[in-house]
This record gives C-alpha cells, structure tokens and sequence, in this order.
C-alpha cells in the first residue's frame, strides 16, 4: 500500500509536471502550455493550478487549434501569494504572463474559483483580451459552506484516504463524488468518457497542502463580493451551467447572462460542475472553439 509521503510525493511531482517558471512585471509565476494557436489564458479553480490546463483541457486546445496557457494563481502550486492578493490583482498576473510570453491579444477563461479573477480581466483589460468564457463560474457572492466531504478534500490525509477508498471500492467512490459534484451518477455510469473524468478529479486537487493558501484567500475574497459590475463586461462573452450543480448555484450563470451585454448562455444537464463530464461535451466543445475563432476573426 502506498503510504501518506508516498503518496505525497507522487501527487507533488503530477501536480508540478511540465510546468515552467517565468519571471514577469507581476512577479515570478508558474505556468503550463497546451497546443499551438490561438492563445486563451485559463484562470483555474479552487483546488487546482497550472496542471489543470493539460489535464483538463489539452484534447479541446489540439482539436481547435489553441494555445493553452494555464498559469496557478496566487497561492496555488508554486505562484506566490502575497497578503489577500485580490482578483483585480490576479488580473493584473495574467496581463502580466502575456506580455513576458510576446502575447498581444487572448480569450480569457475562467473555470469555477477562477470566474471572478477571468471577469476582472475582461473588465480592466478590454484591448487585450478579445473574448470571456465562464466555465460554471462564480459570478456573485459565494458563501459557500465547506462540507465534510470537501473538508477532507482540503487536507493531504483525507486526500489520500480517499484514494484508498478509491481503490478499494471504485463505483462506491465514483457515486458519493458524483452526488457531491452534482453529476448524474446513473445516467453517467455507463459512458466511459465521463467516468474516466470522475475518477481522475482528486488528482487534480491533491496535494491540498500546495494549493490550500490559494483555496482559502478564493474564498476569503469571494464571501466579501458586493458586486462584480458584470454590466461593464464589454467583450464577447460565452457561458456554460447546468442546474445540477452543487457547488454554485445556477444564479451564477444566470446573473451572469443577464448583466453581460449580449452573453450566450449554454445550459447543460448532467454534468454537474464539470461541463467535461456532461454528454454534450462535445457539443460545447465545439460551441467554444467556434466563438474563440469568431473572437479571433474580428480583430483579424
């Protein structure tokens, strides 16, 4: 049996494979590259950093002829955080990334955690970032409770229990984290590319302890939220949410669609909190790449 340190390590090394370190006007900052293309910043979740941009979204980047760029924010990985870096400033980090990178233009996308520092972006760099996705974001207030399950999500043993119990009892485990995730395990049983999402998600979180400092200033910040002021949003935006959803309520891709000028909202069904694991990935997929070449196209 692999032991905690064992474990430890080989998530510490998964975690920080493939990533490089560019000193930027911002500061040091970790990042990971997908694809060649058409450059689209993605702002991460929480728990998550740079390696989620390979793991996640490196079949999207090759089929649609994207450059990937992930960078960990704040606190995440090996990107520092100073004292509650805010999501304004977080913005400033990914302007920050192009220009040490020669990037002139790109789409910004956020993902879950990573939706108000991506909306930041959009507002305060609008001659630098032709296009926004929100990727079952947050886009007001979160207060969200933390919950036994993520409790331990949010710690190295628990992690690594659960990767026991992983091993030990896989449709039990895909189940419970289904059912914490919003997905529709019984529908979802029986499509393979969807379970194969399931099974890897706690690899994209672990280890807790080098994203936690970044997890919790997410949420500090987040409970503190008046007002994102999505109106001022005045570039393309495309939306994606399902109903199901159990870590952010639908109102954040409602509000969103309705106070962003002219925003498209996808509504999906059975994905929960990952649109990848939703039987119309596909679909969105191609909905995405489509709007990040009309994007494209319009300054082109």
């Amino acid at each position: 049996m692999e032991s905690l340190k064992q474990w430890k390590q080989r998530m510490t090394d998964l975690a920080n494979e493939g990533s490089s370190i560019i000193s930027t006007a911002w500061g040091d900052v970790q990042y990971t590259e997908v694809g060649y293309g058409l450059p689209v910043i993605h702002s991460h979740g929480s728990p998550a950093g740079c390696d989620a941009g390979p793991r996640a979204f490196k079949n999207l980047a090759e089929r649609g002829g994207l450059r990937w760029i992930t960078p960990s924010r704040p606190g995440f990985l090996k990107t520092p955080l100073a004292v509650d870096e805010s999501s304004e400033q977080q913005s400033d980090m990914f302007v920050a990334l192009m220009d040490a990178l020669g990037i002139e233009k790109a789409i910004i996308h956020g993902w879950s955690g990573g939706g108000p520092p991506a909306i930041e972006a959009a507002k305060k760099y609008p001659d630098r970032f032709v296009g926004l996705i929100l990727y079952s974001c947050v886009a007001h207030q979160w207060g969200h409770r933390v919950t036994w399950f993520e409790k331990m999500i949010l710690s190295d043993p628990g992690e690594w229990i659960f990767t026991l119990m992983q091993k030990m009892s896989p449709e039990a485990f895909r189940k419970k984290t289904c059912e914490e995730m919003g997905l529709d395990y019984n529908y979802l049983k029986n499509i393979p590319q969807s379970m194969a999402f399931v099974d890897q998600l706690f690899s994209f979180m672990s280890p807790a302890s080098l994203r936690n400092q970044g997890s919790f200033n997410d949420i500090n910040n987040y409970r503190k939220i008046e007002d994102l002021h999505l109106e001022k949003i005045n570039i393309p935006t495309l939306i994606s949410f399902s109903h199901s959803d159990n870590q952010l309520p639908f109102s954040n891709g409602q509000d969103a669609a309705d106070k962003i000028p002219n925003a498209r909202l996808i509504n999906f069904e059975y994905g929960g909190h990952f649109p990848m694991a939703d039987p119309r990935s596909d679909y969105l997929n191609e909905e995405m790449i489509r709007f990040i070449k009309q994007c494209y196209k319009k300054i082109y």
